[in-house]
């Protein structure tokens, strides 16, 4: 997958409106790492039912030790996380684009996206 700096000026698709990058991991560049704030992940996958931009083929976890296993985690229960992307708008208007492999990233590889992110999340569930 292509990788983007945290809170970058999302590129990686035509948008209607800017929005900014987070969870565009890569194991060539280092991430931020730390304990999810509760319910983090669940909001997450809930998010990923609804995942858009989905294109063909999928996307396998480039962190996982080997493709035997970054192929298990293609789904997180009954919601298939290897294509598709979550987006999220805060309070201020600020809309952020993840992958939908972000539910895995922090779940599995204890990624921790940035604070007004993880808000971001837990408003849109509530």
């Amino acid at each position: 997958m292509t990788h983007y700096p945290d809170l970058s000026p999302y590129i990686y698709d035509s948008a209607e409106k800017p929005m900014r990058n987070v969870g565009w991991l890569s194991r060539e560049h280092a991430y931020p790492t730390g304990s999810a704030p509760e319910g983090l992940v669940d909001a997450l996958a809930m998010l990923a039912r609804d995942a858009v931009n989905v294109h063909r083929g999928m996307h396998f976890c480039d962190l996982c030790p080997d493709f035997r296993t970054a192929r298990e985690h293609t789904s997180r229960g009954d919601v298939f996380i290897g294509s598709g992307e979550i987006r999220v708008t805060d309070s201020g208007g600020t809309t952020y684009a993840s992958p939908a492999m972000i539910v895995h990233y922090v779940e599995h590889h204890g990624y921790l996206p940035p604070e007004e992110y993880c808000k971001a999340v837990l408003g849109a569930v509530q």
